[in-house]
C-alpha cells in the first residue's frame, strides 16, 4: 500500500482539566465571589468550559492533519490529590496518542507535568490557559520533553501541521532503484552521506530494488522468468492489463496537452514505466521513489526500451508521492516535507545563481539559460535558475485542477522519453518556498523567492527552467554550499512552518 505523507494524521488526545473546589471559602486560592464560590456553581462552569474546549478542538484543529481521539474531562479538586486513576483515564489509548492537547490552569499544573514525565509525549496547551502557558512550558521543556504553547488557535493548527510532517517522515518507506551503490549514484552526489544516518535521524526506512530487475519488470513476464531471475515466476512484472492502463493514460495525457511533440508509441513506453513503478511502490509499501538516471542510461537499456523516468517523477509528485531524479534520496525526503506541509506538488531541478555582470548589465552565460527569456525583467540582480524536465500539473494544489502543460520528448534523435513542459512565465510574481536537508542530516535550508520568468518551454531533452528572485543571492548561495545542487520548492510561503519543523527535528536552520 502507498501511504503518502498527506495520508498521515496526527493522533491528538484532547484533555480538559477542570477545577472544582469542594467547599465555600475564601483566600489566596479563590478569585470569585458570591455564588461563584460554591461547589455547585464550579461544577456547572467546568462542564460548560470543557464543552467549549472540545468544540474548539473539533473546529480549529486542521482536519487534514489531525485525528481527534476520545476526549477526556478530568475534574481536579482542592485536596491536591493526583490519583493514579487520572493517568489511567488520560492514557487509555496511549499507544495511539501522538500529542496531548491540554486545557488546564492554576492548581492543575502538577498533573500536566507528571503526564509529560510519564509518557514523554509532546504536550500542546490551550491558548486561553493564561500564565500556566509559560510556567508549565518552561518546566516541561527543561526536562527535555516537547511542549508547545501557541498564543492563538491558528498557532496551534500550525504546530499540529508541523508535527504531522515529522510523523510522516518517520512512517515513510522510500523505494530506491540501485545499480552500483545503494547510498549514492556514480553520476551525481546530491544525496545523504549515509542512509543509516537518515533513518536514525528521521525514522524513514529504505527499500532497495536491483536496477536490472526493475527494468525487467517493465515488460510482461517471459516464459521461464525474467533474464535476471530465471525460473522465478511470481515477480511483479507489468501485465497486459497494466499495459492497457498505460495506453489509456498516454491517450489522456496527449489529448489534454496544449502541445504534444512526441509519438503515441513513445508516450506509451514512458507511461508503462510509470504504471510499473507505482505498482512496485504499492508492492513494497513505499511512498517515495528515486533511481540513478545516468547510471541507468549507461546500461543502454533505456535506449533499448525507449523510455525515461522523467514522466514517472512528474506524475508521482503531482499525487503527493515524492519522486526525485538522479538518485537524490535527500530530495525525496525534502519533497515529502514540502508536499505534506503545503498540499502542493513540489518541483526539483539543477539550481544555480544567475550571476549578474554589472559592467555589461547582463547575466553571465550559462547552460540551459537564454537572456532573451528575461527581456521584460528590468532588475537582473539576485536571480536564481532551476532546470529539470520534471514539472507537473499540480503546482498550485494536489487536489486542484490540472495546470496547462505540453508534452515533449527527451531523446533528440530517436524521440523517446516523455517529458512535461510548463510555462513558468505565466506565474510571474508567485511566491515560492525552497527547502533541502543537508547531506549529514544536521541542517535544514529554508529559503523564499518570487518567480520572475522561465524558458525552454519549446525544447526537447532535459530542458525547461524557472527563474526566481531571492532577497540576497550571495547569502543564498553561501547557504546552498552546505546543501547541494537540487533545491526543491513549492508554491506559497511556508517558511515559518519549515523553521518550526527544523527545530522539532533538531536541525540547524539556515533561513535565507
Amino acid at each position: 500500500m502507498i501511504k503518502r505523507g498527506l495520508d498521515v494524521k496526527l493522533n491528538v488526545k484532547p484533555i480538559f482539566l477542570g477545577l472544582q473546589h469542594q467547599y465555600y471559602y475564601e483566600g489566596p486560592c479563590r478569585f470569585a465571589k458570591g455564588e461563584a464560590l460554591t461547589p455547585e456553581y464550579e461544577a456547572i462552569l467546568a462542564q460548560e468550559l470543557q464543552k467549549d474546549f472540545f468544540k474548539l478542538c473539533e473546529e480549529r484543529l486542521p482536519k487534514e492533519a489531525v485525528n481527534l481521539l476520545e476526549p477526556v474531562f478530568l475534574p481536579c479538586c482542592d485536596d491536591w490529590r493526583i490519583p493514579e486513576e487520572a493517568f489511567t483515564m488520560m492514557t487509555t489509548d496511549k499507544d495511539e496518542i501522538d500529542v496531548f492537547m491540554m486545557s488546564g490552569g492554576i492548581a492543575r499544573s502538577g498533573l500536566l507535568i507528571e503526564l509529560a514525565q510519564r509518557t514523554k509525549k509532546p504536550i500542546i496547551q490551550d491558548p486561553a490557559t493564561c500564565c500556566d502557558l509559560t510556567a508549565v512550558t518552561a518546566v516541561i521543556r527543561n526536562m527535555g520533553i516537547e511542549c508547545a504553547a501557541p498564543l492563538t488557535w491558528e498557532g496551534v493548527a500550525v504546530q499540529m501541521r508541523v508535527w504531522r510532517v515529522r510523523k510522516a517522515l518517520k512512517e515513510a518507506n522510500v523505494l530506491l532503484g540501485v545499480r552500483f551503490d545503494s547510498n549514492v549514484s556514480k553520476s551525481a552526489n546530491d544525496t545523504f552521506l549515509s542512509l543509516e544516518r537518515a533513518t536514525e535521524k528521521f525514522g524513514t526506512n529504505f527499500r532497495f530494488i536491483n536496477l536490472h530487475e526493475l527494468l525487467d519488470y517493465m515488460q510482461p513476464l517471459p516464459e521461464g522468468g525474467n533474464y535476471t531471475t530465471p525460473g522465478r515466476l511470481n515477480t511483479p512484472n507489468i501485465t497486459e492489463e497494466d499495459i492497457k492502463e498505460a495506453e489509456e493514460l498516454a491517450d489522456e495525457l496527449l489529448g489534454g496537452a496544449d502541445e504534444a511533440g512526441i509519438s503515441r508509441e513513445a508516450m506509451v513506453n514512458s507511461c508503462k514505466a510509470y504504471v510499473e513503478v507505482k505498482k512496485l511502490l504499492d508492492f513494497h509499501d513505499c511512498c517515495g521513489f528515486t533511481v540513478p538516471c545516468p547510471d541507468t542510461c549507461s546500461t543502454r537499456r533505456i535506449n533499448e526500451m525507449q523510455f525515461t523516468f522523467c514522466l514517472t517523477h512528474s506524475l508521482l509528485n503531482e499525487q503527493g508521492i515524492p519522486s526525485a531524479c538522479e538518485y537524490d534520496v535527500d530530495g525525496v525526503l525534502t519533497m515529502l516535507i514540502l508536499s505534506t506541509i503545503s498540499n502542493h506538488a513540489p518541483f526539483m531541478g539543477n539550481t544555480n545563481p544567475l550571476v549578474y555582470l554589472e559592467e555589461e548589465n547582463t547575466i553571465r552565460p550559462m547552460r540551459r539559460f537564454h537572456i532573451e527569456d528575461l527581456a521584460d525583467v528590468e532588475d537582473l540582480t539576485n536571480l536564481y535558475h532551476s532546470a529539470h524536465s520534471t514539472p507537473n500539473r499540480k503546482l498550485k494544489s494536489i487536489d486542484g485542477e490540472n495546470l496547462p502543460y505540453a508534452v515533449r520528448h527527451f531523446a533528440y534523435d530517436q524521440g523517446f522519453g516523455a517529458v512535461f513542459r510548463y510555462d513558468w512565465k505565466r506565474d510571474k510574481g508567485q511566491k515560492i518556498t525552497i527547502c533541502r536537508i543537508s547531506p549529514n542530516c544536521t541542517k535544514l535550508f529554508v529559503g523564499k523567492g518570487e518567480i520572475v520568468g522561465g524558458g525552454d518551454y519549446d525544447l526537447d531533452n532535459c530542458n525547461g527552467y524557472v527563474v526566481y528572485r531571492v532577497a540576497d543571492q550571495e547569502k543564498f548561495y553561501n547557504a546552498q554550499l552546505y546543501f547541494g545542487n537540487h533545491l526543491p520548492f513549492v508554491y506559497g510561503d511556508y517558511v515559518k512552518e519549515l523553521e518550526m519543523l527544523g527545530e522539532a527535528l533538531g536541525l540547524e536552520v539556515f533561513s535565507v
